[in-house]
């Protein structure tokens, strides 16, 4: 079955569990929707949770979403299987698979459901030491920065130390992403749902980094995300120009937007749609 993986800035977490929420998630402005079956959702609501997106699914065809299921070494993982099996993947854009953090993890998914398009979830400090392992897989389409669990893995304290370990882990994902030609990579979910400005922070923080949009919980940082992470988008729109132009000038030096565009910003127009398609 082919797959229409979205080029996604803002990724909405929806909790299975909260089926009054489904509808509103596809009008809240997030360009991909995650229904969560994992940390949002008490292992007592987790059969509700799979009923909830099944009902969806049948009433919605059209609609495409994400699921987050259970990491493979849970309780709720084979439930899990079972359920992406009875429900079909028509729907699904891809699986998103927290703690991943061996080829094993990745198997288990793809032996239960067949082939399908990734988001691996890099949320502990073995998820970090096997990266260049697990985002070489050929299903893997993006990462994603989980720092929640990575600040309980790494015993994180507020602080410098702290920031410096999470940028790290930061540095790492784009990296692997980069290496294994995965898409822009997806940061963490910023927890401050008022103050803007360290939302900007953060954001803009990730964006410098070679990240391509957000993952939320909360629908009031959805424009704030997808304003920040069109910068990206702008930056293709300048490469595609560039070499629309280098064509026409055939490799001489040529004026654009009060600059001179020689070879080597012919390159870094290349660079950017070589890291973007």
């Amino acid at each position: 079955m082919p797959y229409d993986f979205p080029r996604a800035k803002s990724f909405l977490f929806v909790s299975a569990s909260k089926i009054e929420n489904f509808e509103s998630a596809f009008q809240s402005g997030a360009e991909a929707i995650i229904f969560d079956l994992e940390d949002s959702v008490t292992p007592e609501q987790k059969p509700t949770g799979r009923k909830n997106i099944l009902s969806f699914s049948k009433a919605n065809p059209n609609k495409k979403f994400f699921i987050r299921i259970n990491d493979a070494q849970s309780d709720f993982f084979t439930e899990d299987m079972a359920f992406l099996n009875q429900m079909g993947l028509a729907n699904l854009y891809g699986i998103m698979l927290p703690k991943a953090e061996q080829k094993a993890h990745i198997e288990a998914v793809l032996n239960a459901v067949g082939e399908i398009p990734l988001i691996l979830l890099i949320e502990s400090a073995w998820g970090v030491q096997n990266i260049n392992l697990t985002a070489s897989m050929p299903c893997v389409k993006q990462l994603a920065f989980g720092a929640f669990d990575m600040i309980l893995d790494l015993g994180l304290q507020d602080g410098e130390g702290k920031d410096f370990a999470l940028n790290y882990v930061r540095v790492q994902i784009a990296l692997a992403s980069r290496i294994y030609n995965l898409l822009p990579p997806i940061n963490r979910v910023f927890p401050n749902t008022r103050d803007i400005s360290k939302l900007k922070a953060n954001m803009e923080s990730a964006y410098s980094m070679g990240f391509g949009g957000s993952l939320t919980f909360y629908p009031n940082q959805i424009a704030t995300i997808n304003a920040i992470f069109a910068q990206g988008e702008e930056k293709i729109e300048w490469a595609k120009e560039i070499l629309r132009l280098a064509k026409i000038h055939k490799g001489e030096p040529f004026n654009f937007e009060g600059n001179v565009i020689d070879l080597s910003m012919v390159k870094k127009a290349q660079g950017i749609l070589g890291r973007k398609y």
